[in-house]
């Protein structure tokens, strides 16, 4: 009986591994289904990279090395073929430990395995990832089962699914249509194809990322891409991805509680988690379902709806990217193709993506505690997938983040563009030194500068000196929130609530918190707010005007009718991000401008 060679397993799949983030942008190129949203090649490089990331140095088993693949896999599976492929490899561990861990076996359970991952979709769809998968494992099996020789097997499987593979463009209609491929597929025909050609010639660790396989090469040059793809827009607009940990509820009854939620559900994982995909137009409501089966440890929630404007109709080739603390009406994000990094939100029970999957609303709405909640700085995959979403599609990108005096976002995305070595002349990040709608108004002001085809360099110099002109006034409804986060001393506070003492606060010129004045009722802080404003108006000094407001529009109202002279003047109103909210408290309100040239 022939057995496998654990290292050489191990680096055979870092070779597959490695092969797939070689050609990312090509799968991203050629990916036209379920939706023309351009990162099918990204999602699937971010869990070969998971994969060898976490990838153990020493296995004593081919179980253990199986294992801790499919836990990586787990972990960095995303988007359709993503999940699929991690659903895969978590169900032939689990399928292989069942058995009796020969050789024989691991073959068998590749196969096994695909029933579980037929199980668990909700729709699945031939000519697809699906298809080459099960063409590459029925292959392997009826070639060892005649050879009992793994090499042989592979070598078999390998040309079967590169036949598969081309079949795909004829499978369906949109692969017709644009004589493509499907992403997915190809790229798990270049990882069993990296996996195989290492296996046969044992490769050693140092040389894997060498490999360049012949029967790459040979590949038809009309299947790598297309100058024109044909598509729909997306059904739902954003694609959502979730890990429950501890779930309460099977995988098989979780996708039955999913089916109205969304489409293109993938539940995979075991008892200690799950992993959910779904595209869905409410988020909210998905992981309001979520919390009651387990605790969400990650999410990531992608706009499918801006990824295909972006790939089919460009607004410009500089990109504007924000941190969702900028407090901008969603309508016009969509519309000047803004791209916005979410910040995570932390309560006593659940993780949040703010504007996503909590709001300022809904975190009152559902009585969520604001002592017990907190905003931390983006993550690091979430600037990474970003970066690699925008890389190939943009001539330029502009960041604008909060303030760095606020957040460490500024100091992280420029970490992760150092990282990566990211030229200064294709991607710069500005400390806006604002937030919520100051913040909002520097990113339409560039935005706008943008669709007048400035230079990349003239933009930077333009909203580097806007930054000297923005001000904004918030009336702080609650003291409770600023006493419970330290940002007001706790004597100093106690004794304001016992005089029913409000704050309004501002930002510095270094973009820290300052107090501007006091006042004894928030309706008293609003009007002065609005004497403020209504003096910079007469004095011709005010560009730009926005208002953010937490969870009720009642304030708002009473400021427009305190600037009833000057309300044609405001640019928009919208609901604060989730942090505003934790920080500021409820029926807080915020008022931003940019105030005209040679004023500050």
């Amino acid at each position: 009986m022939e057995e496998v060679d654990i290292k050489k397993l191990a680096n055979s799949i870092k070779s597959g591994a490695n092969l797939v983030i070689k050609n990312k942008n090509e799968l991203n190129r050629i990916n036209v289904f379920p939706v023309a949203d351009g990162d099918t090649g990204s999602n699937l490089a971010f869990l070969m990279q998971s994969i060898m990331d976490n990838l153990v140095s020493y296995h004593d088993t081919v179980h253990s090395l199986l294992t801790n693949v499919a836990s990586a896999a787990l972990l960095g599976a995303r988007g359709n073929s993503g999940m699929i492929l991690g659903q895969y490899l978590n169900a032939l561990a689990e399928d292989y430990a069942q058995s009796d861990l020969s050789t024989e076996q691991l073959v068998f359970s590749f196969k096994t395995a695909l029933v579980k991952v037929y199980d668990s979709l909700l729709d699945p769809k031939e000519g697809t990832i699906l298809t080459v998968i099960s063409s590459w494992s029925e292959k392997l099996v009826d070639t060892y089962k005649k050879t009992q020789s793994l090499e042989e097997s592979l070598s078999q499987a390998q040309m079967i699914a590169e036949k598969a593979v081309l079949e795909t463009q004829f499978q369906m209609t949109i692969f017709k249509e644009n004589k493509l491929v499907d992403a997915g597929a190809k790229g798990f025909y270049y990882f069993i194809t990296g996996l195989t050609e290492a296996f046969s010639q044992n490769l050693p660790q140092e040389l894997i990322e060498e490999i360049i396989p012949s029967s790459i090469t040979n590949y038809p040059s009309n299947l790598i891409s297309s100058d024109h793809i044909i598509s729909e827009k997306p059904s739902y607009r954003y694609c959502s991805e979730f890990i429950m940990t501890q779930p309460s509820i099977s995988d098989k009854k979780l996708k039955g509680k999913l089916l109205n939620k969304g489409d293109s559900v993938i539940v995979i994982g075991n008892k200690q988690q799950l992993k959910v995909h779904i595209h869905t137009n409410n988020p909210k409501d998905v992981l309001s379902l979520l919390s009651h089966y387990g605790r969400i440890s990650y999410q990531k929630i992608d706009d499918m709806l801006l990824q295909y404007e972006v790939n089919t109709k460009p607004v410009s080739s500089i990109a504007i990217v924000t941190d969702s603390i900028a407090d901008i009406p969603s309508d016009l994000l969509l519309k000047h193709q803004i791209h916005v990094i979410p910040m995570p939100v932390q309560s006593e029970s659940n993780n949040y993506l703010d504007k996503l999957s909590i709001d300022s609303q809904l975190i009152f709405e559902k009585g969520i505690n604001t002592s017990q909640c907190s905003t931390s700085q983006p993550t690091i995959q979430s600037i990474d997938n970003l970066l690699s979403f925008l890389q190939g599609k943009y001539d330029h990108v502009i960041v604008i983040t909060v303030s760095s005096k606020l957040s460490g976002t500024y100091q992280l995305v420029n970490q992760r563009i150092q990282t990566k070595k990211l030229a200064s002349q294709w991607i710069t990040v500005i400390d806006s030194k604002a937030n919520s709608v100051a913040q909002g108004l520097l990113v339409m002001k560039a935005a706008e500068l943008v669709e007048k085809s400035l230079s990349f360099n003239d933009i930077i110099t333009n909203l580097k000196d806007t930054i000297h002109r923005l001000f904004i006034y918030v009336a702080v409804a609650d003291l409770s929130p600023m006493l419970q986060s330290g940002r007001i001393p706790l004597s100093l506070g106690k004794v304001a609530q016992n005089c029913h003492i409000l704050p309004i606060v501002s930002l510095d010129s270094f973009g820290e918190g300052k107090l501007m004045t006091l006042s004894f009722s928030q309706k008293q802080s609003i009007k002065k707010i609005a004497n403020k404003i209504k003096k910079l108006f007469q004095r011709h000094q005010i560009d730009r005007l926005a208002i953010a407001y937490v969870y009720s529009e009642n304030q708002v109202e009473l400021l427009k009718y305190y600037l009833k002279d000057y309300t044609d003047k405001i640019d928009y109103s919208v609901a604060s991000s989730t942090s505003i909210a934790i920080s500021a408290g409820k029926d807080s309100i915020a008022i931003a401008g940019i105030l005209k040239k040679g004023e500050s």
